[in-house]
Protein backbone atom coordinates (compact mmCIF):
# COMPACT_ATOMS: atom_id res chain seq x y z
CA UNK A 1 0.00 0.00 0.00
CA UNK A 2 2.78 2.41 0.91
CA UNK A 3 4.13 1.49 -2.55
CA UNK A 4 1.03 2.31 -4.69
CA UNK A 5 0.49 5.87 -2.83
CA UNK A 6 4.20 6.86 -3.67
CA UNK A 7 3.92 6.13 -7.08
CA UNK A 8 0.89 7.81 -8.77
CA UNK A 9 -0.22 8.97 -11.83
CA UNK A 10 0.97 12.75 -12.82
CA UNK A 11 -2.28 15.06 -13.35
CA UNK A 12 -2.66 18.31 -15.88
CA UNK A 13 -2.77 20.27 -12.88
CA UNK A 14 0.58 19.45 -11.64
CA UNK A 15 2.87 23.10 -11.56
CA UNK A 16 5.90 21.42 -13.01
CA UNK A 17 4.30 19.69 -15.79
CA UNK A 18 2.24 22.76 -17.05
CA UNK A 19 5.62 24.88 -17.18
CA UNK A 20 7.10 22.20 -19.63
CA UNK A 21 4.12 21.84 -21.72
CA UNK A 22 4.12 25.49 -21.95
CA UNK A 23 7.75 25.83 -22.76
CA UNK A 24 7.34 23.48 -25.55
CA UNK A 25 4.98 25.35 -27.12
CA UNK A 26 6.81 28.38 -26.80
CA UNK A 27 9.76 26.74 -28.27
CA UNK A 28 7.19 25.46 -31.71
CA UNK A 29 6.11 29.00 -31.72
CA UNK A 30 9.21 30.63 -31.26
CA UNK A 31 10.77 28.34 -34.07
CA UNK A 32 7.29 29.28 -36.53
CA UNK A 33 8.07 32.72 -35.94
CA UNK A 34 11.48 33.10 -36.72
CA UNK A 35 11.42 30.28 -40.10
CA UNK A 36 8.64 32.81 -41.30
CA UNK A 37 10.97 35.99 -40.57
CA UNK A 38 13.67 34.31 -41.84
CA UNK A 39 11.68 33.56 -45.16
CA UNK A 40 9.70 37.19 -45.28
CA UNK A 41 10.38 39.35 -48.05
CA UNK A 42 9.80 43.35 -49.12
CA UNK A 43 9.79 44.85 -52.35
CA UNK A 44 12.25 47.81 -52.50
CA UNK A 45 14.17 49.96 -55.34
CA UNK A 46 17.57 49.22 -56.34
CA UNK A 47 19.60 51.24 -59.01
CA UNK A 48 19.32 49.88 -62.45
CA UNK A 49 22.87 51.78 -63.14
CA UNK A 50 24.96 54.70 -61.62
CA UNK A 51 23.10 57.03 -60.04
CA UNK A 52 24.77 60.08 -60.13
CA UNK A 53 23.47 63.86 -58.43
CA UNK A 54 22.25 65.74 -60.36
CA UNK A 55 19.92 63.90 -62.36
CA UNK A 56 16.34 62.99 -62.10
CA UNK A 57 15.09 59.83 -61.50
CA UNK A 58 12.53 57.78 -63.39
CA UNK A 59 11.55 54.54 -63.79
CA UNK A 60 14.15 53.34 -66.37
CA UNK A 61 16.88 54.13 -63.54
CA UNK A 62 15.10 51.81 -61.16
CA UNK A 63 14.32 48.26 -60.35
CA UNK A 64 12.63 46.12 -57.86
CA UNK A 65 14.69 44.52 -55.50
CA UNK A 66 13.14 41.47 -52.71
CA UNK A 67 15.37 41.22 -49.56
CA UNK A 68 14.73 40.04 -45.93
CA UNK A 69 12.21 41.99 -44.25
CA UNK A 70 14.45 41.75 -40.88
CA UNK A 71 17.04 43.54 -42.51
CA UNK A 72 15.86 46.53 -43.68
CA UNK A 73 13.37 48.64 -41.52
CA UNK A 74 12.85 52.34 -42.60
CA UNK A 75 16.31 51.92 -44.47
CA UNK A 76 15.67 51.79 -47.82
CA UNK A 77 12.93 53.21 -50.31
CA UNK A 78 10.06 50.72 -50.54
CA UNK A 79 9.13 49.72 -54.33
CA UNK A 80 5.10 49.78 -53.19
CA UNK A 81 5.65 53.57 -53.34
CA UNK A 82 6.73 55.64 -56.54
CA UNK A 83 9.36 58.49 -55.93
CA UNK A 84 8.39 62.12 -55.92
CA UNK A 85 8.92 63.92 -59.21
CA UNK A 86 11.91 65.85 -59.63
CA UNK A 87 14.19 63.50 -57.33
CA UNK A 88 17.60 62.98 -57.76
CA UNK A 89 20.57 61.32 -55.23
CA UNK A 90 23.00 62.94 -52.93
CA UNK A 91 25.85 60.70 -54.00
CA UNK A 92 27.33 58.34 -56.65
CA UNK A 93 24.88 55.13 -56.07
CA UNK A 94 26.66 52.14 -57.93
CA UNK A 95 24.71 49.73 -59.87
CA UNK A 96 22.33 47.11 -58.28
CA UNK A 97 22.77 49.52 -55.10
CA UNK A 98 19.50 49.11 -52.81
CA UNK A 99 17.97 53.04 -52.66
CA UNK A 100 18.66 54.38 -49.31
CA UNK A 101 16.13 56.60 -48.20
CA UNK A 102 19.01 59.38 -46.79
CA UNK A 103 19.96 59.31 -50.41
CA UNK A 104 17.40 60.69 -52.07
CA UNK A 105 16.53 63.91 -52.27
CA UNK A 106 14.58 66.72 -54.35
CA UNK A 107 16.54 68.45 -57.13
CA UNK A 108 16.53 71.44 -55.55
CA UNK A 109 18.33 71.02 -52.52
CA UNK A 110 21.49 69.56 -54.19
CA UNK A 111 24.63 71.83 -53.63
CA UNK A 112 25.54 71.98 -56.99
CA UNK A 113 25.13 71.44 -61.00
CA UNK A 114 25.89 69.07 -63.96
CA UNK A 115 28.30 69.98 -66.29
CA UNK A 116 29.30 69.36 -69.91
CA UNK A 117 33.08 69.33 -70.07
CA UNK A 118 34.94 68.82 -73.86
CA UNK A 119 37.92 67.37 -73.34
CA UNK A 120 40.47 67.05 -76.44
CA UNK A 121 43.03 64.21 -76.10
CA UNK A 122 42.24 60.66 -74.46
CA UNK A 123 40.39 59.86 -71.52
CA UNK A 124 41.58 57.09 -68.91
CA UNK A 125 39.24 54.00 -69.81
CA UNK A 126 38.69 54.05 -66.00
CA UNK A 127 36.25 57.01 -66.59
CA UNK A 128 32.79 55.63 -67.12
CA UNK A 129 29.46 56.93 -66.06
CA UNK A 130 28.94 56.35 -61.71
CA UNK A 131 33.38 57.26 -61.22
CA UNK A 132 34.81 59.91 -59.70
CA UNK A 133 37.54 62.21 -61.56
CA UNK A 134 39.15 65.38 -60.72
CA UNK A 135 39.13 68.01 -63.21
CA UNK A 136 42.22 70.11 -64.15
CA UNK A 137 42.34 73.26 -66.00
CA UNK A 138 45.71 74.58 -67.98
CA UNK A 139 45.62 77.85 -69.74
CA UNK A 140 46.11 77.61 -73.71
CA UNK A 141 49.61 78.64 -74.26
CA UNK A 142 50.25 80.43 -77.78
CA UNK A 143 53.94 80.80 -78.60
CA UNK A 144 55.29 83.95 -77.10
CA UNK A 145 52.04 84.08 -75.10
CA UNK A 146 53.70 80.81 -73.21
CA UNK A 147 54.09 82.07 -69.26
CA UNK A 148 54.59 78.89 -68.07
CA UNK A 149 51.69 78.64 -65.54
CA UNK A 150 51.47 74.73 -64.45
CA UNK A 151 48.07 73.25 -64.53
CA UNK A 152 45.37 74.29 -61.70
CA UNK A 153 43.47 71.29 -60.02
CA UNK A 154 39.23 72.86 -60.17
CA UNK A 155 37.47 70.18 -58.79
CA UNK A 156 38.49 66.69 -56.76
CA UNK A 157 36.47 63.58 -57.15
CA UNK A 158 33.67 65.18 -59.30
CA UNK A 159 30.94 62.21 -60.02
CA UNK A 160 30.71 61.66 -63.57
CA UNK A 161 27.12 61.37 -65.07
CA UNK A 162 27.89 60.68 -68.82
CA UNK A 163 29.76 60.60 -70.89
CA UNK A 164 30.57 60.43 -74.78
CA UNK A 165 33.77 59.54 -76.43
CA UNK A 166 35.56 60.09 -79.98
CA UNK A 167 33.72 63.33 -80.06
CA UNK A 168 33.74 64.78 -83.59
CA UNK A 169 35.18 68.32 -83.07
CA UNK A 170 38.12 67.42 -82.07
CA UNK A 171 38.89 64.81 -84.80
CA UNK A 172 37.89 60.90 -85.10
CA UNK A 173 38.89 58.91 -81.88
CA UNK A 174 40.08 61.62 -80.41
CA UNK A 175 38.47 63.57 -77.25
CA UNK A 176 35.50 62.64 -75.05
CA UNK A 177 32.41 65.18 -73.56
CA UNK A 178 31.87 64.35 -70.13
CA UNK A 179 28.89 65.49 -67.69
CA UNK A 180 30.26 65.94 -63.90
CA UNK A 181 28.61 67.00 -60.73
CA UNK A 182 30.21 70.00 -59.49
CA UNK A 183 29.87 71.52 -56.03
CA UNK A 184 28.60 75.56 -55.59
CA UNK A 185 32.00 76.07 -53.97
CA UNK A 186 33.83 75.11 -57.60
CA UNK A 187 30.98 75.91 -59.88
CA UNK A 188 31.95 79.72 -60.39
CA UNK A 189 35.68 78.56 -61.36
CA UNK A 190 34.58 75.73 -63.62
CA UNK A 191 32.21 77.75 -65.91
CA UNK A 192 35.25 80.41 -65.73
CA UNK A 193 37.82 78.05 -67.41
CA UNK A 194 34.99 76.88 -69.40
CA UNK A 195 34.31 80.37 -71.06
CA UNK A 196 38.41 81.51 -70.69
CA UNK A 197 41.33 80.40 -72.67
CA UNK A 198 41.82 77.15 -70.63
CA UNK A 199 42.32 73.69 -71.47
CA UNK A 200 40.17 71.38 -69.31
CA UNK A 201 41.60 67.48 -68.38
CA UNK A 202 40.11 64.92 -66.59
CA UNK A 203 41.58 62.30 -64.22
CA UNK A 204 40.35 59.21 -62.50
CA UNK A 205 39.93 59.77 -59.13
CA UNK A 206 41.22 56.85 -56.52
CA UNK A 207 38.05 57.10 -54.93
CA UNK A 208 36.40 55.84 -58.61
CA UNK A 209 33.09 54.27 -58.09
CA UNK A 210 33.16 51.10 -60.26
CA UNK A 211 29.84 50.94 -62.06
CA UNK A 212 28.64 50.09 -65.60
CA UNK A 213 28.60 53.19 -67.72
CA UNK A 214 26.08 52.47 -70.24
CA UNK A 215 28.28 53.81 -73.37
Amino acid sequence: MELSKRIRRPKWTDTRLLAGAMLVVLAVVGTYLLITSANSTTRVWASAHALVPGEVLDATDLRVAEVNLADIGSKYLSADEALPAGTSVRSVVAAGELLAASTVAPLTELEGRVVAIDVAGSVPSVVAAGSLVDVWAQPEQNGLDDDGSAPRQLVESAPVAHITRDVGSFGVGDGARIEVFVGTGQLSDVLAALDGRSVLSVVGAPAAVAADSGQ
